[in-house]
């Protein structure tokens, strides 16, 4: 079973998203200069196919940034909730939030929360806004942690 801990909410790593910004910044750069460079040529084709390749580039790249951009901000938004939720969790149960973990990345219905050695399984109400702890049995103890 896999468990995941405060500090993996905490220290999600957006590095794949950094790194298409500075591509996008690069193929921006790239179309900037060889607009410039048709513009004083304008007799030289090469010029002229290299911005249509960068702008169509250009064009997918935005498409794709736009997409991640939009799965971030739900997983940003999945993250502050988890953390509330555990530190909400920790606060009533008088216990360090790092020895509270979970089995879902984000609020569902059912989740398994371990605090210590204790099992609990999570009941939340129509719009998640309350919950309910309910003591529970794991079939197989055997836990991984995601940090």
């Amino acid at each position: 079973m896999l468990f995941y801990r405060y500090s993996y909410f905490i220290n999600q790593n957006d590095f794949e998203f950094y790194f298409k910004i500075l591509l996008s910044l690069l193929v921006g750069s790239l179309i900037l200069i060889f607009f410039v460079q048709y513009l004083r040529h304008r007799s030289d084709s090469k010029y002229r196919d290299l911005l249509i390749i960068f702008v169509l580039v250009g064009v997918l790249l935005g498409g794709i940034q736009y997409t991640r951009v939009e799965q971030l901000n739900t997983a940003h938004s999945q993250q502050a909730q988890m953390t509330q939720f555990m530190k909400s969790i920790a606060q009533a149960q008088k216990v360090p939030v790092k020895s509270v973990s979970v089995n879902a990345t984000s609020l569902q219905q059912n989740m398994v929360v371990k605090i210590h050695q204790h099992y609990y399984q999570v009941v939340f109400d129509n719009n998640f806004t309350s919950y309910q702890l309910k003591k529970a049995q794991v079939i197989n103890p055997k836990i991984t942690y995601q940090q």
